[in-house]
C-alpha cells in the first residue's frame, strides 16, 4: 500500500499554540505577568512574533495582562525542534511555584522542512552548565586518543574535562598567572585554532595565555594587545563553498538574545540566512571541533547559570 504524503498546514503551529495557551490558562496563574518567547528551532523571527501574538490573544479571556518594561512574573515560553515534532513549552508562575504545559505538533505537518536544499540552518546542543562565570568555552577536536575535551576559561583559572556531553570528567584546572580582572567587567576569550587539540590561547584585557591541555604544565601568559574576538566564520562543503559569520544579536546583557548567521563580508544590516534563539545573552562565541561549529557560552536569565553549546551548521540534502 502506497502512503500518502502529509499536506502542510500553515495553521498548524498557530492551533497548537493556541491549545497551548488554553492549557495554560487553565492552570493556577498570575494575573500580571511578562511574556517572554525562546525560539529553539527553524522558524522565522517573523513567524514567532506572530504566534506569540496568538499566545496572547487565548490567554486574554483568562484575565491575563501580559505587560512590558515593570517587574512581573515572567511566563515563559520555549519552542524546540525534534526530529519529527515541534514542541512548545510553558512554564507559568503561580503564587511562587510554576506550573508547565506542553503541546507538540509534526514537523510533517507545519511546513518548516518544506525548504530550499540550499537553507542553512544552525542547531544546537547543550554542553556543560554551572553557577560560577564562564568567560569563554571552547570544544577541541578529538586528539590521538579520540576522545574530545571541553575548556571551560573561568576568572582565575582554565578547568580541562574530558568524556562526552553529559559525562564529562574534570582532568586539570590551571590558574592563569597575572593581575586578576575586576569581578564586575572581566573579559575572556579562547583561541582555538584548529591545527593542535593539545593547546589553546588565551585572551585576556592586555595579556596573551598559552595553556597545554594534555599536561600538568602550567599556562603562560605574557603582555599583549589584543581585541576579542565576536563572532566566528564558518564553512561546512556539504552546504558548498560558501562561508558564513556567526555572531550574536544582543546588546543588552539583561535580555535575551539570538546568534544570528550571515553571508561572511555581509554588512550587519543584510538579513540573517539563519538565527537561534538563546536563553539569554551571548557571552562568547569561540571555534569548536569543526569549521562548521562553535562553541557558544550563554548566561540563562531563567536560572542565573551559564550554559556552553555546541552550535553546528546543518544544511539539507
Amino acid at each position: 500500500m502506497t502512503t500518502m504524503p502529509v499536506a502542510a498546514r500553515p495553521d498548524a503551529l498557530d492551533d497548537g499554540v493556541g491549545r497551548l495557551a488554553r492549557k495554560a490558562a487553565a492552570l493556577p496563574h498570575e494575573r500580571r505577568m511578562s511574556l517572554q518567547w525562546t525560539n529553539h528551532a527553524a522558524l522565522p523571527e517573523q513567524r514567532v512574533e506572530h504566534l506569540r501574538a496568538v499566545f496572547a490573544a487565548e490567554m486574554e479571556p483568562a484575565q491575563v495582562k501580559f505587560v512590558q518594561g515593570e517587574a512581573a512574573p515572567a511566563l515563559r515560553v520555549t519552542i524546540e525542534q525534534t526530529p519529527t515534532q515541534i514542541v512548545i513549552t510553558a512554564a507559568i508562575p503561580a503564587e511562587g511555584s510554576t506550573r508547565v504545559a506542553i503541546e507538540e505538533v509534526a514537523r510533517t505537518i507545519t511546513g518548516i522542512d518544506t525548504v530550499s536544499s540550499n537553507t542553512v540552518r544552525l542547531e544546537k546542543e547543550l554542553l556543560w552548565q554551572q553557577q560560577a562565570r564562564i568567560l569563554s568555552a571552547a570544544l577541541l577536536p578529538a586528539g590521538v586518543n579520540g576522545g574530545k575535551r571541553l575548556v571551560v576559561l573561568m576568572e582565575e583559572a582554565l578547568s580541562i574535562y574530558g568524556g562526552g556531553a553529559g559525562n564529562w570528567k574534570v582532568e586539570n584546572t590551571k590558574m592563569l598567572p597575572g593581575p586578576r580582572q575586576s569581578p564586575r567587567s572581566a573579559r575572556g576569550q579562547l583561541v582555538v585554532t584548529g591545527e593542535s587539540d593539545e593547546r589553546v590561547g588565551v585572551l585576556l584585557p592586555g595579556r596573551r595565555c598559552e595553556a597545554s591541555v594534555a599536561d600538568e604544565s602550567a599556562a603562560a601568559c605574557a603582555n599583549a594587545t589584543a581585541e576579542l574576538p565576536t563572532g566566528r566564520l564558518m564553512a561546512l562543503p556539504s552546504c558548498g563553498k560558501q562561508t558564513w559569520w556567526l555572531k550574536s544579536d544582543g546588546a543588552d546583557w539583561t535580555e535575551e538574545d539570538r546568534l544570528l548567521l550571515r553571508n561572511a563580508g555581509a554588512g550587519p544590516d543584510v538579513t540573517a540566512i539563519a538565527e537561534l534563539g538563546m536563553a539569554g545573552p551571548v557571552i562568547s562565541i569561540s571555534g569548536a571541533d569543526s569549521g562548521g561549529s562553535a562553541t557558544v557560552v550563554v548566561r540563562d536569565l531563567g536560572s542565573g547559570s551559564y550554559e556552553v553549546y555546541r552550535v553546528a551548521l546543518a544544511c539539507s540534502d
